[in-house]
């Protein structure tokens, strides 16, 4: 038997998206979460974390947006000097190949802080992964392998979705107007490089880079696991972007306000995904 991981990202980023991720566990079939614990709303997502114990926690590093937890002095490669954070993917992919050792070490010690953070709030820290999927970037990805076996964290994030599969198994053309395919690519070849240099292997398959955001029940109908693999991380977005338009101010992405995320939400409620 497969074990299913049903998680949703962004915990701790707006009212909204904690709100559906509780409601997503207390109704439907959500069973993990990765917190960011330097977003605004991560001491509401915090408090609710204590009240879904079967809830697998995790940290999702936040390494591009708003302000870090070190100062400008401790990761100048990655932050501002007023500490917000300064690139996104493709700014730390570049970084990565100027400065990689230097990038790594920043990286490290950012993500140490968010783990340290984290656990300072009385959570168990079972997996680790990043927004904007950054941990694939391969000096990143060196720096969490190090910091999983320190902190004993069981699982990092991955990317192996095999993409002709998912093509072959989603219907319409999404994935190629909205960039999925393009991102796919990118990730894939961030695996392979991760593979050879760090020699990382893991019994999780991953899914949902090519339909990221926009998750549905039609879309996991047919899913299939390759073989060799124990579990699958499906990755979601649930939100409520009715109520996150209540707080604009705090919105730094619009993906917040996507409904899709409230389509996601739907989801996860209905038990029959499972």
């Amino acid at each position: 038997m497969i074990n299913k991981i049903f998680n949703a990202d962004d915990f701790g980023i707006s009212p909204g998206v904690n709100m559906a991720i509780q409601k997503a566990y207390n109704e439907g079939v959500l069973n993990a979460a990765s917190l960011m614990v330097n977003c605004k709303w991560a001491g509401q997502a915090v408090v609710m974390a204590k009240d879904m114990p079967e809830l697998e926690l995790g940290l999702h590093a936040n390494l591009t947006n708003q302000k870090a937890i070190l100062s400008y002095k401790e990761i100048p490669l990655l932050v501002d000097r007023e500490g917000n954070f300064k690139h996104g993917f493709v700014g730390l992919l570049g970084v990565s190949l100027l400065h990689p050792m230097e990038l790594q070490r920043q990286a490290k010690a950012e993500i140490k802080a968010q783990l340290k953070r984290m656990a300072a709030c009385g959570l168990k820290i079972k997996h680790l992964d990043a927004h904007r999927h950054v941990q694939m970037i391969p000096v990143i990805f060196k720096a969490c392998m190090e910091l999983a076996k320190e902190e004993e964290i069981e699982r990092i994030r991955f990317i192996n979705e095999n993409p002709l599969s998912t093509i072959r198994q989603t219907k319409g053309y999404e994935w190629l107007k909205d960039g999925g395919l393009i991102k796919s690519m990118v990730l894939s070849g961030c695996a392979v490089v991760n593979k050879l240099l760090w020699r990382y292997k893991t019994d999780t398959y991953f899914y949902s880079i090519i339909n990221t955001c926009k998750i549905s029940k039609e879309k996991l109908q047919g899913l299939k696991v390759p073989r060799g693999f124990s579990q699958i991380e499906i990755m979601l977005h649930p939100g409520m972007p009715e109520m996150d338009k209540e707080f604009l101010s705090d919105v730094f992405d619009d993906n917040i306000l996507n409904d899709w995320r409230r389509r996601e939400l739907e989801t996860l409620l209905d038990k029959e995904v499972a």
